[in-house]
């Protein structure tokens, strides 16, 4: 037992030092090399906690996502809140995370490495997609909530216009970091609020 605690420790510190290098430089800009030299382990005990840098995204993707998506997904099921509201507060409390504290650099590390490995590699994609479906449902099941009371036009599928806003917000993180400004940001907030929702 101990020592699988004292092995998930060391995984789990590997892939936060690990985490930190492929949102800022990619994948393919990541070596075994660069993660444990961050994590001050030598090269060999990488491959006793990860069959392979494909297997370490992987679970970098999980770990991403279980402590990322974490507190904006309390947002969107807290009941006490209206849905329409819970919705905003959900997308404000993203942009606040994305200007405030990633200064408008980093963007969403899935969205970077899915833009950079989803044609090459099955695996990687497959990983950021379950996620990503996780996210979309909640936030359709909120819509929905909102339609039906009325908060919401029902003109449109709640699926639909889920997907809509999720595609323009990964599009509105791209020209951000393309610009290094929030104004992206702030227009995708302003379309959400004034005609989407």
């Amino acid at each position: 037992m101990l020592k699988t605690v004292k092995h998930d420790a060391k995984a789990n510190f590997l892939l936060e030092k690990g985490i930190e290098i492929l949102w800022s430089k990619g994948y393919n800009g990541t070596s075994v090399n660069d993660i444990v030299k961050a994590a001050d382990v030598p090269k060999g005990s990488f491959y006793f906690y990860f069959e392979s840098k494909e297997d370490f995204t992987i679970k970098a993707i999980e770990k991403y996502f279980n402590a990322h998506f974490a507190p904006s997904k309390d947002i969107l099921e807290d009941k006490s809140i209206a849905p329409k509201q819970r919705l905003l507060d959900f997308y404000e409390f993203r942009a606040r995370m994305l200007k405030d504290e990633m200064g408008c650099k980093l963007g969403c590390m899935a969205c970077n490495l899915a833009s950079e490995m989803a044609e090459h590699n099955e695996k990687i994609r497959t990983a950021i997609l379950v996620k990503e479906q996780v996210v979309l449902s909640l936030i359709t099941g909120v819509i929905q909530e909102a339609q039906e009371l009325g908060e919401i036009k029902k003109t449109m599928k709640a699926e639909v216009i889920a997907a809509f806003i999720e595609d323009a917000g990964k599009g509105s993180m791209i020209s951000m970091k393309e610009m290094k400004s929030a104004v992206p940001i702030d227009n995708f907030m302003t379309m959400v609020k004034e005609i989407l929702l």
